[in-house]
């Protein structure tokens, strides 16, 4: 296993989706993100879902692939490049299901590829006569395929000075993804110059978030910041683990 795979494992726990709150109530999901190493004979892995609820949960399981189309993030359906077992169930109250995710694409890739494992709700039929809306909840599993020796490169490309939409004064910052892992940018800390200013990973994840991006993709973010814009040549981003 690569150190950046073994870092991502350790980050795993930590991380978490933001659902609905009905949604977090319905069911638990253990773990929230799932990182592998390809192989060409496919690779494999378990979440465990557990309905906590006092009725079943009837459940199905689609599966998407992260990609960047005209520099934004876009989901395609990649139901092939997956086994997922079982693909439906029904929970019984309190009851836990093993998930086992496997993946079949077969070539491993230059980059990390990620996914989405979705676990959507399905919603029960409206009795006869009745009217109102049919409630269904998703709930989405970060899975990653990382081969051997992927590592994110976060750089600097653009800095323009703005204001955000309180007027408050600061930079665009804009930043490409130039590894062959992905990234988030609440992962690293940011210095300008020579420490003249340093935002710490809790400045990062206060002022940007998460911060994800794809290997390859480019985001732009606006810092807050008192003062000259400073020069791209003056940021720095250096990785700093689990935030």
């Amino acid at each position: 296993m690569s150190r950046f795979l073994r870092r991502l494992s350790m980050a795993a726990g930590l991380a978490l989706l933001m659902w609905a709150p009905a949604a977090q109530t319905s069911l638990r999901v253990n773990p929230l993100i799932v990182n592998m190493a390809p192989t060409a004979q496919g690779s494999s892995s378990v979440v465990q879902l557990t309905n906590v609820t006092d009725a079943d949960l009837p459940l199905e399981v689609t599966v998407v692939k992260r990609t960047v189309v005209d520099g934004a993030e876009a989901d395609v359906a990649a139901d092939d490049d997956f086994i997922i077992f079982p693909p439906q169930m029904i929970l019984k109250p309190g009851q836990t299901q093993t998930l086992r995710i496997q993946w079949v694409n077969g070539a491993v890739p230059a980059t990390s590829e990620s996914y989405y494992v979705y676990v959507t709700q399905i919603p029960a039929p409206l009795n006869p006569g009745m009217s109102g809306v049919k409630v269904s909840y998703r709930f989405g599993i970060s899975v990653h395929m990382v081969p051997p020796g992927a590592m994110p490169n976060l750089q600097v490309v653009g800095v323009k000075a703005a204001h955000d939409k309180d007027g408050k004064p600061g930079f665009e910052l804009t930043v490409k993804n130039a590894g062959t892992a992905y990234a988030r940018m609440v992962e690293h800390e940011m210095t300008m110059g020579a420490a003249v200013h340093t935002w710490s990973r809790d400045d990062i994840k206060k002022i940007i978030g998460t911060g994800f991006m794809l290997p390859g993709q480019q985001r732009t973010f606006f810092v807050p910041f008192e003062g000259e814009a400073p020069a791209p040549s003056m940021l720095s981003i250096g990785y700093r683990g689990a935030a």
